[in-house]
């Protein structure tokens, strides 16, 4: 019997059953994407090396974010919402007990849709970060055409030497008045270019406003 091969066999069949149709998994992985045109929502089923079974990781990738990876940010916490292993013991323990986890998943990505909504997002997301992750909230400020607090935050980035690498890195630019709406859906748009070519990413979907 080969565990792991049962593992992924009942983690797909539950989310297929639970999870809205157009949630797709990356190629054969444990990794599930709910895309939402300027984001994703990534939700990992996160093997562990010592037992057979899962984790459960989930949060949010921008794809006004320079770099073409997958990262989780989660507004509610942790990333590891299922902090508890689930461990296989057989297929119809684990089937029983993982499927908790797919329906805990299943509510983030369904919170997590209201921010397709761009202006629900900056007010909520400006609020929860509070005085942190100035990149992310300037590029939501300006994708509301809010250009002051785009600017105040974009400014606040590029000062914090925390950021330093990661600017010289994916070269962004340091001159805040050529940022704007227009640059900021040139990146999404770019980012979503990347992904649509990798063949693990077939099932993704084409969103018009942020595909040019």
């Amino acid at each position: 019997m080969n565990q792991s091969n049962n593992i992924n066999k009942i983690i797909k069949k539950l989310c297929r059953e639970i999870f809205p149709t157009d949630v797709f998994q990356k190629g054969n992985s444990r990794v599930y994407l709910d895309d939402n045109g300027y984001y994703f929502t990534v939700i990992e089923f996160q093997p562990y090396s010592i037992k057979k079974g899962t984790f459960l990781n989930v949060g949010l990738n921008f794809l006004f974010e320079k770099g073409h990876v997958l990262s989780f940010l989660n507004l509610y916490g942790d990333e590891r919402v299922g902090r508890k292993f689930i461990e296989y013991i057989n297929d119809e323990q684990f089937e029983k007990d993982v499927k908790k986890y797919v329906k805990l998943a299943n509510k983030y990505i369904l919170k997590y849709r209201r921010f397709a909504d761009i202006n629900y997002a900056k007010k909520y997301i400006a609020k929860k970060l509070g005085n942190r992750w100035f990149y992310k909230k300037s590029m939501l400020y300006f994708l509301t055409d809010d250009q002051e607090n785009g600017r105040k935050y974009y400014k606040k980035f590029l000062d914090n030497p925390f950021y330093k690498t990661r600017i010289e890195e994916f070269n962004y630019p340091k001159d805040v008045s050529q940022i704007n709406k227009d640059y900021i859906m040139n990146i999404i748009s770019e980012e979503r270019k990347l992904w649509h070519s990798e063949p693990s990413m077939k099932k993704m979907k084409i969103i018009e406003n942020y595909e040019r």
